[in-house]
């Protein structure tokens, strides 16, 4: 759950460049219902984006606020969604190869359990039901079942969508607010984390989902947390940003090579951030742009530097979130300041070719 950051600075591996704005995004005219940080937000097949969730109030001590879910409807704004089963923050919703989207994990409210009760959001019923106990988060594996990656029990497990079964499978190696990613092989990459002492860690672990057998995976430049990982290509990861020691954020990237096996360092980002592993998408035309911190960040078609965008006041937020669209725009939506102070507010973020 969300705790107050500590003033930081910024730190990074690599020359950080000059990150003067280069345009200036077109704002939303309709803004979200209410404030939400730590929600998700899923492009459904029909093109509205379902967002799901999320703290309602500063300092982030409740989600159960209605709407507890609403959709962005291109070319009309915001709409009003179904009451979700429970309402929840810091979970994870992932988009069905059957256009269904599977809730797993987060918190109702601060100083509760985690939720072990899944949920699924059906367009066709326009309705959430519950989907049985699934403990922590999710990940989509290429065959379109989902790994269900334990949570403070530690427990793994491969959800069936098809069958709606659950098949037990030996636990992930834990790594406290890690990154990870699904390989091109997949197999799952496991990266960085913390230890019971905050620091953050630069190792990597391989995970098989398959046989449940994980292995040790190359080493970052950099210890991190609280980061962001995302798939340059099917030859290269890029892991971004994070924290040390949750007082000093990262600039700093690396690119893992799966040729070689090694990381290098990447382009520096404009501004530092954690808390952003939802703000990260691939446009439908090739652009990786990344929201969060003070300004959003889109990455040039070389791969080696970032452009900056402006998003609001400049303030910085977290635990926003960033939708491709399908017109090739982001949709960024929310998240809290320093303050822990929630944004109610919508950008479209236009990325260029």
């Amino acid at each position: 759950m969300p705790a107050v950051l500590v003033l930081v600075v910024g730190g990074c591996t690599s020359p950080s460049p000059s990150h003067a704005p280069t345009t200036e995004p077109a704002r939303v005219s309709a803004q979200p219902l209410r404030p939400r940080a730590g929600h998700s937000a899923t492009l459904l097949p029909d093109g509205r984006v379902l967002l799901a969730g999320g703290c309602a109030v500063d300092g982030c001590t409740t989600a159960e606020v209605e709407p507890s879910s609403e959709f962005y409807v291109p070319g009309r704004g915001f709409v009003a969604g179904p009451p979700m089963v429970h309402p929840r923050s810091s979970h994870t919703a992932t988009l069905l190869a059957d256009g269904r989207v599977l809730i797993v994990g987060g918190w109702a409210k601060e100083g509760t359990a985690p939720l072990t009760e899944a949920e699924m959001f059906d367009p066709a019923t326009g309705t959430f039901q519950p989907a049985g106990t699934l403990h922590g988060g999710a990940i989509l594996l290429p065959d379109d079942r989902v790994l269900i990656t334990g949570g403070e029990d530690e427990r793994t497990a491969i959800f069936d969508p098809g069958t709606n079964s659950l098949a037990p499978r030996p636990a992930m190696p834990q790594r406290r607010q890690s990154a990870s990613i699904v390989l091109p092989d997949g197999n799952i990459l496991i990266t960085g984390g913390q230890d019971a002492s905050v620091h953050g860690l630069s190792s990597t672990v391989i995970y098989d989902p398959r046989s449940g057998a994980s292995r040790p995976g190359p080493q970052m430049g950099t210890p991190r947390f609280k980061h962001a990982i995302t798939m340059l290509d099917r030859g290269r990861i890029l892991v971004l940003g994070g924290t040390t020691d949750d007082t000093q954020l990262l600039t700093s990237t690396e690119i893992l090579d799966l040729a070689t096996n090694t990381f290098a360092p990447g382009p520096a980002m404009s501004t530092p951030r954690y808390k952003f592993s939802d703000a990260v998408v691939h446009t439908t035309t090739g652009r990786v742009v990344i929201a969060g911190g003070t300004l959003v960040d889109v990455l040039a078609g070389d791969g080696k530097s970032f452009g900056a965008v402006r998003a609001g006041t400049g303030a910085r937020r977290w635990a926003s979130t960033a939708t491709a669209l399908p017109d090739g725009t982001v949709l960024v939506v929310g998240g809290y300041d320093d303050g822990i102070r929630l944004l109610r507010d919508a950008h479209i973020i236009h990325a260029g070719p």
